[in-house]
């Protein structure tokens, strides 16, 4: 009876370690996994939307400037040359 008690405790034991051993393998693949695609987005987004115009080539870099920068009117001020006191 406690022979038996004990090869059952062996065998949930060495049952236990191999759960053990599969789930730490799956979260380990699934968190390398999350930080790669993390990674990777990151990386998208630091050469997608943070690069100054010039980067993304002349003519991108024409285009977004005609879109962002505003053209002058011709209507001005005069220019008021009196001395700063």
């Amino acid at each position: 009876m406690i022979a038996e008690a004990i090869d059952t405790l062996i065998t949930l034991g060495w049952a236990m370690a191999g759960w053990l051993i599969v789930l730490s393998a799956v979260f380990t693949v699934l968190i390398l996994a999350t930080s790669t695609i993390g990674a990777y987005a990151a990386t998208l987004a630091w050469r997608h939307l943070i690069r100054p115009s010039w980067a993304y080539g002349r003519t991108q870099a024409r285009n977004l400037a005609a879109r962002h920068l505003r053209r002058p009117t011709g209507h001005t001020a005069p220019h008021d040359y009196r001395e700063a006191a």
